[in-house]
């Protein structure tokens, strides 16, 4: 079994309305995904890392610098906006021209966008403290004496 990975970028306004939808795997095509058109632009993140004691405070998500991706990262900074960044996995052999049914969520990232660079070529934002990828949710902590060591005694 091959296994691909497609990423789907979602910016969402304060009033929790969604600004704008890109995936970049579907390359050319705007395709329909959990009941929404994602348009194809070919963005890249990184920061990420795997595990729960990693750090995924500083994503940075970098696309083309073409201009409606110049307009859209520059109001993502301007306004602030919550970025949702989801990582999908799939057998690219089944079908490798839509999203398939049955695609396993391997990461969820959702981050306030705080900042972004500029290139000639290359626009990117930055998100800030993003929530654990392990499992698409804040992981559960239980404190016990292993975690926090033993405390004083008089």
């Amino acid at each position: 079994m091959a296994r691909a990975q497609a990423q789907y970028l979602r910016l969402i306004d304060g009033s929790n309305a969604t600004v704008l939808r890109w995936q970049s795997y579907y390359s050319g095509n705007a395709v329909t995904w959990s009941s929404a058109l994602w348009s194809f632009i070919p963005f890249e993140a990184s920061g990420m890392t795997a595990g729960i004691s990693g750090s995924e405070a500083s994503i940075t998500i970098a696309a083309p610098a073409t201009p409606p991706v110049l307009n859209a990262f520059n109001d993502a900074i301007a306004r602030g906006l919550l970025a949702e960044l989801s990582i999908y996995q799939f057998d690219p052999e089944i079908d490798n021209n839509t999203p398939q049914s049955g695609q396993i969520r391997i990461a969820l990232y959702r981050g306030q966008v705080v900042g972004g660079a500029a290139t000639v070529t290359t626009i990117s934002i930055q998100l800030g403290t993003a929530l654990s990828p392990v499992g698409v949710q804040i992981p559960p902590l239980k404190l016990t004496t292993y975690i926090m060591g033993v405390g004083a005694r008089l």
